[in-house]
């Protein structure tokens, strides 16, 4: 059996984002509370938006953070897993069957060919791994 395994590259995963985010969430808060105090409630509001923008912007980060693309081929079964947002998606087909391509709209693009379905693969790949990992999974298809 062969697995390829592909992520993203990411440098925070959720649970480290959180806790960036209630840091920074606590030193504003700190900050405008400080402000408000003094009698200016204006920054208070910029600090609330500020803080409200940036767990938005965490929140669609998280979310494809954890995204994946697996391939296994175990003698004629080829299984195809990809989570995306956190919808996983399972396809299994007879290996034989499956053939590799190139999309026609991108020719660096791969994808796996089963009857009328088309599936793009190694979205998570650098561009100069692309060949040697086509050279692979053609070599384990035949």
């Amino acid at each position: 059996m062969r697995t390829w395994f592909m992520k993203r590259n990411c440098s925070f995963t959720p649970r480290q984002l959180s806790y960036f985010y209630f840091s920074l969430a606590a030193f504003s808060l700190i900050v405008g509370s400080y402000f408000l105090w003094q009698g200016i409630w204006v920054i208070i509001c910029f600090t609330l938006l500020e803080l409200t923008l940036v767990a938005i912007a965490l929140l669609v980060y998280s979310r494809h953070a954890l995204d994946y693309e697996k391939i296994s081929v175990d003698g004629d079964l080829l299984i195809y897993e990809k989570s995306w947002g956190g919808q996983v998606s399972c396809h299994q087909w007879n290996a034989r069957w499956v053939k590799l391509i190139h999309l026609h709209n991108d020719p660096n693009q791969l994808a796996l060919r089963y009857g009328n379905e088309k599936k793009p693969i190694g979205v998570f790949l650098r561009a100069i791994d692309r060949p040697r990992f086509e050279h692979d999974l053609r070599l384990h298809l035949t």
